[in-house]
């Protein structure tokens, strides 16, 4: 910042001598410099952790526990507290968690048994704290509380929570606390150093599930040909040397029980979205899908895809079969064949086979919110579709088969991706105001103060007046960086909701940036069924630097059934923090079109909005691939006009809507960030180049599925589906995640399929 001040002030009209030039920007320089230690300073004093309120007062439980979830595989083993032979506490801890290597949500089972009856109520908090020596990198580490009630008169009591986790690895030092105070010999680890980040994101990991409560291995369907698509074990499968599960049931229980490929039964599905964050394909039958519709654990599953998962129906008997078993919407679902892609394109020559059976089965492919929704037809010649059709499958996936490109946000390295959605103007300096004041100091110590002391013969008082009027221009311009940003919290909050209208449920990612003049101190308050994933700016370092950082902790986070706060630590004062949320909206509501198109000449149409929010700038585009605009759509609204658009006009409208609201590309790299010596400085786009060597998608998404969609079809097509619709809202205010914060600048789509 020095040199550019020199260099914008180093002008023939201040230079009334060559000695006075030099004393002033001398001057100059100590002002400048001055600006940028206080502001190094107040930095450094913003990132430092609360690691002392951290270590000493334990987050004080309030809620009841809600009941225990089934944790899918793979897990690790059950951890008992207190550690001692002795049990003085009157109650043991067993804690079991999913082995998660990759950063995400961890769900962990907590289970609280007492040795006779509770004769009071019990307030515990289980204490997770990242091991810098399990997790990577260390700098990322999470304290984070977990509130448990032993009520009076029970003999147990359990919980299920989500831990988010920002790193790779999956290794937690527990503590246990009670009414503030630990617990004696309450003290253990749970879990593993697991950071193989590129093999666990560019891997498909899928889970089986089956009709019946438990698996029974004997009863599976073949599943050789699922997977002979993994290296390890396609020349073995094709030699015949594995056999089917119904020949060698242990040996696929050996394989499926610990991951990263499961199978799972209706009494092992979770009923939270989250537990299912770890895979990228369910597969699953008409029975088993029926079963879980039945059971209510289908809900959890259709929340994950709609937040972008995938899942594959198999056996289906048609099309339309496969349409009212996952509850579709009317459209036409793409087909897929073998014999309709290039072979070339799918498979290399070690994997081509001149086989005959299936080429010409079909696969159905719709969109369901941000995932996908795959229809295999049934076959009277085998269970269970050929290794060809999970080949198609695979590959179409592309990015999904990564949770990190589907969520568009690396929690780890970061990226300069983080820059496209900053708020505008704040925690940046004021250039042009600090160059008027350092000109006006400037002046005051040149023409003005120099000559006038000069005339009276007093130049010795510029050794006085210079520092003087720097202190006060310093001064100046640190008090008008601080007053020009306020002391109160902004937001720049991007929220995208993706509505199915069959069920009027949606999946929903919110993208949102603070700054808070002062640093917040009840924390931030996320929704207790969302995932979240700081986004960092990427200039951290590489990725094969980040064993060499010094372990840090980011914060504490206390996770409730309703409510995940995190604590002040992440939006430090001054300074821009975001955040990537994806969450569930159950029975958000649903638009409906009805059309009138008996004159071709003058056709109508009017539409119903069943949100509890208005939509402003509606497009919809009906079964026949009309478009239709409304500019304005009250809320819970029926019978609302609309006027038609010519195809002409179309594409205009529908990029300008998106183009408006853009996030400002800064991203000027196109390839994986690597300096001289080769090293990773973006993972997403290190992972997405190997994604599509693999893959039948050569587009490149970094900012997640749903911004991925609107990107594709609003900016780059300029269409939407048939039986779709996009519109604009106001972000509501239940993912502000502080209270009393001023949003700007911010933006809502509402899109999806109609009803």
């Amino acid at each position: 910042m020095t040199c550019n001040f020199q260099s914008r002030f180093a002008s023939p009209v201040f230079r009334p001598q060559k000695q006075m030039l030099a004393f002033v920007f001398g001057v100059v320089c100590i002002a400048a410099s001055s600006v940028s230690l206080v502001a190094q300073a107040d930095e450094d004093q913003s990132d430092a952790p609360v690691a002392a309120s951290i270590a000493t007062q334990p987050a004080q439980p309030t809620n009841q526990p809600s009941p225990l979830d089934p944790l899918l595989p793979p897990t690790t083993g059950t951890v008992r507290l207190p550690t001692s032979k002795v049990n003085t506490l009157g109650f043991t801890l067993d804690i079991e968690l999913v082995k998660q290597p990759l950063a995400g949500s961890v769900p962990v089972n907590i289970v609280a048994s007492s040795t006779s009856t509770f004769a009071a109520d019990r307030r515990l908090t289980i204490r997770f704290r990242s091991d810098p020596e399990g997790q990577l990198p260390p700098t990322n580490g999470l304290v984070i509380d977990v509130p448990l009630l032993l009520p009076q008169g029970a003999t147990t009591a359990r919980v299920t929570r989500y831990l988010p986790k920002f790193s790779a690895g999956y290794l937690y030092r527990l503590g246990v606390y009670e009414d503030g105070r630990p617990l004696e010999d309450c003290v253990d680890k749970i879990g593993a150093f697991d950071t193989d980040v590129y093999r666990n994101e560019q891997r498909l990991n899928w889970l089986l599930i089956t009709d019946s409560d438990d698996v029974d291995y004997t009863t599976l369907p073949d599943l050789r040909p699922l997977m002979a698509r993994d290296a390890r074990f396609a020349a073995s499968s094709f030699r015949g040397t594995i056999g089917s599960p119904r020949d060698d049931p242990r040996f696929y229980e050996s394989m499926l029980s610990d991951g990263p490929d499961a199978v799972a039964g209706q009494s092992e599905l979770p009923t939270d979205w989250r537990g299912y964050q770890h895979y990228d394909l369910i597969i699953l039958d008409p029975a088993a899908a029926e079963a879980a519709i039945r059971n209510g654990k289908y809900e959890a599953i259709q929340q994950w895809v709609l937040n972008g998962g995938s899942i594959a129906l198999y056996d289906s008997e048609s099309e339309q079969s496969f349409v009212d078993t996952l509850n579709l919407t009317a459209e036409r679902s793409k087909s897929l064949t073998l014999n309709s892609l290039s072979r070339e394109h799918m498979f290399n020559d070690n994997i081509r086979r001149p086989v005959n059976e299936g080429w010409n089965q079909k696969i159905w492919l719709r969109p369901l919110g941000a995932g996908i929704a795959f229809g295999l037809l049934k076959s009277d010649e085998s269970d269970f579709p050929s290794t060809h059709h999970w080949w198609i499958v695979e590959h179409t996936l592309g990015h999904r088969v990564s949770p990190m490109l589907r969520r568009g946000v690396d929690p780890i390295l970061g990226d300069r991706r983080f820059s496209r959605w900053l708020i505008p103007g704040v925690a940046q300096p004021p250039v042009y105001t600090f160059m008027g004041l350092l000109g006006l100091f400037v002046i005051l110590v040149g023409p003005v103060a120099y000559r006038s002391t000069a005339k009276r013969g007093r130049t010795y008082l510029m050794f006085l007046i210079a520092p003087v009027l720097a202190i006060a221009t310093t001064a100046l311009m640190f008090t008008y960086g601080i007053l020009s940003d306020g002391f109160g919290t902004s937001a720049r909050v991007r929220q995208l909701t993706w509505v199915d209208g069959v069920s009027g449920n949606a999946g929903e990612r919110v993208q949102s940036t603070y700054f808070a003049g002062l640093r917040p101190t009840e924390g931030l308050s996320f929704a207790g069924d969302a995932e979240v994933m700081r986004y960092t700016d990427g200039s951290d370092g590489a990725w094969e630097e980040l064993a060499e950082r010094s372990p840090a902790i980011l914060g504490n986070i206390r996770v409730e059934a309703e409510q995940q706060i995190f604590d002040s630590a992440f939006l430090p004062s001054r300074q821009q923090r975001q955040f990537i949320v994806h969450q569930p909206r159950v029975n958000i509501g649903n638009l409906s079109i009805e059309t009138q198109k008996s004159d071709p000449l003058a056709p109508t149409a009017t539409i119903t909005n069943r949100f509890g929010f208005p939509l402003r700038h509606c497009i919809i585009r009906d079964a026949d691939g009309d478009y239709w605009l409304a500019d304005h759509v009250p809320n819970d609204s029926e019978a609302i006009p609309c006027e038609t658009i010519p195809l002409t006009k179309s594409s205009q409208l529908i990029g300008d809507l998106y183009n408006k609201h853009r996030p400002l590309d800064q991203d000027i790299y196109n390839s994986p960030q690597r300096s001289y010596r080769r090293k990773t400085r973006d993972l997403m786009v290190s992972i997405s180049d190997q994604i599509k060597h693999q893959s039948m998608s050569q587009t490149e998404v970094l900012s997640g599925s749903f911004e991925g969609w609107l990107n594709q079809r609003m900016q780059l097509e300029g269409e939407i589906p048939h039986n779709h619709f996009v519109a604009l809202s106001d972000v509501s205010r239940d993912v502000i995640l502080v209270s009393g914060t001023e949003v700007v600048d911010s933006v809502r789509y509402v899109f999806g399929t109609l009803k």
